[in-house]
């Protein structure tokens, strides 16, 4: 819910906030952080479990998150879609990591393949739906400790080749804006 809880007050304060000017345009720019986009939120599921498919049945159902858990597919969309509307065509979109449930990388030294083509999953939907709502905008995106399979620890060096090549290929170039702005 940290995603919920950061859009509402941007959006509640970004009309606010003074743009500043760059020659004769003013530059705006949006900030997209802590989003922890969890595939396996189920609106039916209580927070004790994590919001996870299979836990603790709740009273209520939430399609677009409760409290204590990560940001369930439809609000990570909602949330781009009042961003359009806020602003269609920021200058720049700044992601600075956790895109990645924290469901899915590990406080122990543990690598597991299936916890990092999950990890690379949820990063490129990340990317990608965020190029589709802005296409022609740049996106600056860096990783967050909850962007790795263990917490804070860089790949393996048997992972580490194909994980910054699929960095570079599905975070930075598939951005179409940062093929045309970004020098590569």
């Amino acid at each position: 819910m940290t995603l919920c809880y950061f859009f509402t007050l941007l959006l509640l304060t970004a009309p606010l906030l003074p743009a500043k000017k760059i020659g004769r345009k003013k530059f705006t720019m949006s900030v997209i952080s802590d989003i922890h986009l969890d595939f396996n939120y189920d609106p039916t599921v209580d927070s004790d479990s994590f919001c996870q498919t299979g836990g603790t049945r709740s009273l209520t159902i939430a399609p677009y998150g409760r409290h204590g858990c990560d940001t369930p597919y439809s609000l990570f969309k909602s949330t781009l879609e009042e961003m359009r509307v806020q602003n269609p065509s920021p200058d720049l979109i700044v992601v600075p990591g956790d895109m990645v449930t924290h469901m899915i990388p590990s406080l122990s030294s543990n690598f597991s393949v299936e916890k990092y083509m999950s990890l690379k999953e949820v990063i490129a939907n990340v990317t990608e739906e965020i190029g589709l709502a802005f296409p022609k905008v740049p996106v600056i995106f860096t990783q967050g400790n909850d962007d790795y399979v263990v917490n804070y620890q860089v790949p393996n060096r048997t992972y580490k080749k194909d994980f910054y090549s699929f960095v570079y290929e599905k975070v930075i170039r598939s951005i179409e804006a940062n093929r045309i702005h970004v020098k590569f």
